[in-house]
């Protein structure tokens, strides 16, 4: 049994980690505690976060988002290339940045844990030259994360139900509430049987990616969570959660920019399948017509939707005028998808294929039994190298 150190950003390492593990996991509180961590100091000093008074032994060092300072065998887990210590700003940073960086390159730097081929993708671009890329690339692998299955079989659908839509995500504009709402409102007008679930605490607007920073260009969107066939429920626990998952025929995650969307493979653990956009990590997961549908959008060469994510132009009129047109775009296409299924002769064995797949999807990939034993063996021979 090894003690392991987990280090870094709490919200990756949860569904990145083993869920039972044999070993100890052990997480240092935030040093210095407080409103001025380490890299509120100066930004390179995270590497050294978990050097609080810390005596206890430990073997491993597990870390997520961020490169550790440490003698011990360790892994690194990332999202996309952002972990990588950023560009100098001075003198003194311009020699901290490549000694942390190469540390990946050091025999106790075990693997390089991509949660996505999108992230192992973003990690390859920015090393390519570097003189040291070949070697991080042999350790470069791809762990996508792990939840618990919820459910034993797949689910169906009774001709006639009313399609009930589920959307999850605290950042209503840029992961795709506006489109749900929008969407909700057309089927309104149309008289459709169609339920949108809205679970969210309405973040939009000025400091979120994708969106447009003025939060009074969305104010006509937000009134439309009092229409009659959407049910807004500002927090609920996970368990919950999980249950309106499980009651919905559809998660919708029509997002503009997502490093990966946990919530659909949470949705997977029930069987529920996903109409989501076809951008950075969701094609790996979410394969049309097999475990849910695309709602396709304009990419460029790393499977961005667009090269307007940040800086000033974000605050003009166009800007403004792009990202509200795909909103009516993306909607369109999500009704369209919903009016071809209920048009199908063979809607409820389609469903319940595509309600196999979500679940097959998540048994061989997402699997937090399967994930526990990989990372519990690679935790141990880790610790034997001590």
């Amino acid at each position: 049994m090894a003690k392991v150190i987990i280090a870094g950003e709490k919200h990756l390492s949860t569904p990145n980690l083993p869920r039972q593990s044999q070993h100890i996991l052990i997480r240092p509180k935030q040093f210095p505690s407080g409103r001025y961590p380490l890299e509120k100091i100066w930004y390179p000093l995270n590497s050294f976060s978990y050097w609080q008074p810390f005596w206890k032994k430990f073997q491993v060092v597990h870390a997520f988002n961020r490169i550790e300072y440490t003698n011990k065998p360790w892994f690194v887990t990332f999202e996309d290339h952002r972990f990588l210590y950023r560009n100098p700003k001075n003198k003194l940073e311009e020699i901290a940045y490549p000694i942390l960086n190469n540390r990946l390159a050091l025999k106790n730097c075990q693997k390089i844990i991509a949660i996505s081929d999108y992230a192992k993708m973003r990690f390859i671009n920015r090393v390519a030259e570097w003189n040291i890329s070949e070697e991080l690339k042999n350790k470069l692998a791809v762990i996508h994360p792990n939840f618990a299955i919820k459910a034993s079989q797949p689910k169906t659908y009774k001709d006639g139900e009313t399609i009930e839509l589920i959307f999850v995500g605290n950042h209503l504009a840029r992961k795709g509430g506006i489109v749900a709402l929008r969407l909700a409102k057309k089927a309104e007008s149309l008289g459709l049987p169609i339920k949108v679930h809205i679970i969210s605490n309405l973040r939009c607007g000025s400091g979120v990616p994708t969106d447009f920073p003025d939060q009074s260009k969305y104010t006509a969107d937000l009134k439309l969570l009092d229409l009659d066939n959407v049910v807004f429920h500002k927090s609920l626990p996970n368990e919950k959660v999980l249950d309106l998952l499980a009651q919905s025929h559809f998660q919708i995650l029509a997002t503009l920019h997502d490093t990966y969307g946990y919530s659909v493979i949470e949705g997977f653990s029930v069987a529920t399948p996903a109409i989501t956009t076809n951008i950075c990590a969701l094609p790996e997961f979410v394969h049309d017509g097999e475990n849910g549908y695309h709602l396709k959008l304009p990419l460029n060469e790393i499977r961005h939707w667009n090269d307007w994510l940040h800086g000033e132009k974000t605050k003009t009129d166009e800007y403004w005028e792009i990202v509200n047109s795909t909103y009516d775009y993306l909607a369109e296409q999500a009704l369209q998808k919903i009016l071809h299924f209920l048009e199908r002769t063979d809607k409820q064995e389609h469903y319940e294929y595509i309600s196999t797949g979500a679940l097959n999807q998540m048994k061989n990939n997402h699997n937090a039994e399967k994930q526990n034993e990989l990372f519990d063996n690679l935790y141990a021979e880790a610790a034997a190298l001590n």
